[in-house]
């Protein structure tokens, strides 16, 4: 008998030990294996009831918990490309609501917005790492037009989204409804307000009134912000990319991004990165323009920028007049003086039927580019491809050898694209 109990007492001993063990080792693999949800369903329940954030109490309610494992399992990909996109935008998104005077935390309404990515675009027309509509962009004073959408520029729509966040909570007083009619509007908010006789956001939640969208805009910024001030504890091991750093050139209107990338000696996506806001990878012809380009290369550029003669000729667009278009606003638009669309036309009036054809006429630059000589220095010719050219085609013009085409450019292959610069030196 006795022998028997000592013989069970070890094999319970030994079963909780390693019960103990494998505790042990689960509450280890947090942060290696987010495939199951129970772990994160175990996790949430070792928070708080309530979320501590500044200026946003909230209690920890079955919607964020959602959201907080949608973002660890389901959707993880996903956010630790966010997560390792913030590192570019935060810095100057948390400085900037720092200066209005906005709680740092809703930096991260960005992240929900759009993944902090400047080129999103939304299917209801909202552009930007803010996600604004045209209407209240130009509201705040964005620029939108034919060469330029400010909307995805991050230090001027940051700015305008701090504004608007500050005026919303004016007229709420209430950070959550703000967030909310950021979302939906500030019009959808007060009349839910008025119909519900409510303030309280997630009672507003409880109606139909409010899209899905707007109702899971809350709880998908509080999850968010559970994972990214505890990144490790939910699995994110992600190293965020390095802050924008950039200094600025100024460049003749019409200059093509992939030249500014030759310049530069970087590639042409950082340029393009780097200016988010220019929508024809082409600066705005008529005037000259500020473009970003990694810190430590401006001198280079500029150096490299002075020894080209920029040739410019003229081209033209075909615009269909709308409903409600007058000559005043499409000259706008397109950033062409009046005069000018008026002479183009021959137009002696402002009058515009629908369903007329105007030529818009602007200044773009020419498909090749000549480095000035200087002593000591062979002149060189830089060249826009364009659509039909080959490397056969360039190097019976020019007069080059296709071997010599490739390793001044450095080509693997034959391959060559509409848009792309290339460098051809004079045969000695």
């Amino acid at each position: 008998m006795i022998r028997t109990i000592t013989l069970l007492l070890l094999i319970f001993t030994f079963c909780f030990s390693g019960l103990s063990k494998a505790f042990e080792q689960k509450s280890f693999s947090l942060g290696e294996d987010f495939n199951d949800e129970n772990i994160i369903e175990e996790h949430l329940d070792l928070l708080p009831e309530e979320i501590v954030s500044e200026n946003f109490p909230s209690n920890l309610n079955e919607q964020v918990k959602y959201f907080v494992k949608y973002f660890s399992v389901k959707r993880r990909d996903m956010f630790e490309l966010w997560l390792k996109r913030s590192g570019r935008y935060l810095p100057l998104i948390k400085a900037t609501f720092r200066q209005e005077g906005l709680p740092e935390d809703l930096a991260y309404l960005a992240m929900i917005e759009s993944g902090f990515n400047p080129f999103a675009y939304s299917r209801a027309g909202a552009c930007g790492i803010w996600q604004f509509m045209r209407s209240t962009a130009r509201k705040y004073g964005l620029r939108i037009d034919y060469w330029i959408d400010e909307r995805r520029d991050p230090e001027k729509a940051t700015r305008a989204a701090a504004l608007y966040l500050s005026d919303l909570y004016s007229i709420f007083g209430d950070w959550r409804l703000a967030c909310a009619a950021y979302n939906a509007g500030e019009g959808k908010i007060t009349r839910a307000i008025l119909r519900y006789r409510t303030r309280d956001y997630w009672e507003l939640c409880r109606y139909r009134y409010l899209r899905r969208e707007t109702k899971n805009y809350l709880p998908k910024w509080l999850a968010a912000l559970i994972i990214v001030k505890n990144p490790e504890k939910f699995g994110f091991y992600i190293t965020p990319d390095p802050p924008l750093d950039y200094e600025v050139v100024k460049v003749p209107g019409g200059t093509d991004l992939r030249m500014v990338a030759l310049a530069a000696g970087v590639d042409f996506e950082t340029i393009r990165w780097l200016n988010p806001e220019l929508r024809r990878a082409k600066t705005p012809p008529y005037s000259s323009y500020p473009v970003r380009v990694p810190f430590g290369t401006a001198r280079m550029a500029r150096e490299y920028l002075s020894r080209v003669r920029f040739v410019y000729h003229r081209r033209a667009l075909r615009y269909r007049v709308r409903r409600g278009d007058t000559l005043l606003k499409i000259a706008s638009y397109y950033k062409v003086p009046l005069r000018v669309l008026r002479r183009a036309n021959d137009l002696r009036g402002s009058f515009l039927r629908a369903g007329q054809v105007l030529v818009i006429p602007y200044r773009e630059q020419a498909s090749f580019y000549v480095a000035q000589s200087r002593k000591g220095v062979s002149s060189a010719t830089y060249y826009r491809v364009r659509r039909g050219d080959t490397l056969w085609k360039i190097s019976r013009r020019f007069g080059v050898p296709i071997e010599k085409l490739k390793r001044w450019n450095s080509l693997d292959s034959n391959v060559i694209r509409p848009g792309q610069v290339l460098v051809i030196w004079p045969e000695a």
